[in-house]
């Protein structure tokens, strides 16, 4: 099976963090990470990875019918159990999240269904996931880690201790995230050395790994250690049972 996390940006001019996993017997290993602009790139990306069973993570709103100034009831259902942890989810609706609902269209063109609870393993699914959540059940942290705003040292600090805790925490989880070349490249680049545009880069690609691991540990897993929080018609968002 070949799971693909999208660290989609909302906007149409900004790149998006990509990373393929793909899993075996002992568990998954780190294949390839990149990143990509247009919807037919991040498409395109997709297709060249992996064949009929591909699953994929996707950290954006990819269903939100409500209108604006509103947000889906799963956004307020994160936010109100999971912002002691810092990790309460942007309110989304269908005018702000015009991107991520195109680029799913497109996908279920695809043969990718956005449907979480669909029956089987096999085949081809797109899932919403917020990596904060992932964070939170598998980092052991009172809080998430800050690595998105604030001074440059800030972030670079904080993209070093999540470079660390996927080496630490994601390689003991089950099934583990194995070692590979592609792991060992993208968490040996050191966020000390990296301003702007490569920050950034390393940011996306980083959250797009906890987004394929998610998919990957849905797809293991289901109902029976996670959770579908909100539904396939309003919107959902999938976290790890607590």
């Amino acid at each position: 099976m070949n799971f693909i996390g999208i660290d989609l940006a909302w906007g149409n001019r900004n790149p998006t963090g990509l990373a393929h996993l793909v899993s075996g017997d002992a568990g998954c290993r780190l294949v390839s990470s990149a990143r990509r602009t247009t919807d037919a790139e991040i498409i395109e990306w997709v297709e060249a990875c992996g064949g009929q069973d591909v699953w994929l993570g996707i950290d954006a709103p990819i269903i939100a019918r409500n209108p604006p100034g509103t947000s889906r009831p799963a956004d307020k259902m994160v936010s109100s159990r999971f912002g002691r942890y810092h990790a309460g989810a942007y309110p989304a609706n269908r005018v702000r999240c015009e991107r991520p609902i195109r680029l799913c269209r497109k996908l279920r063109r695809r043969g990718f269904s956005s449907n979480p609870l669909l029956p089987g393993r096999g085949g081809r699914r797109q899932l919403e996931i917020f990596p904060h959540l992932v964070q939170v059940a598998f980092f052991e942290r009172p809080r998430i880690i800050k690595y998105k705003k604030g001074p440059v040292t800030v972030r670079q600090t904080g993209l070093a201790d999540f470079q660390t805790a996927i080496g630490t925490h994601l390689t003991r989880q089950d099934p583990p995230l194995l070692p590979s070349p592609e792991l060992s490249r993208l968490l040996g680049e050191d966020p000390r050395e990296l301003r702007g545009s490569a920050l950034k880069s390393l940011e996306d690609r980083l959250d797009a790994v906890l987004c394929a691991y998610m998919a990957l540990y849905f797809w293991r897993w289901g109902e029976t250690c996670c959770e579908v929080i909100g539904d396939h018609a309003e919107g959902y968002i999938i976290a790890v049972r607590s």
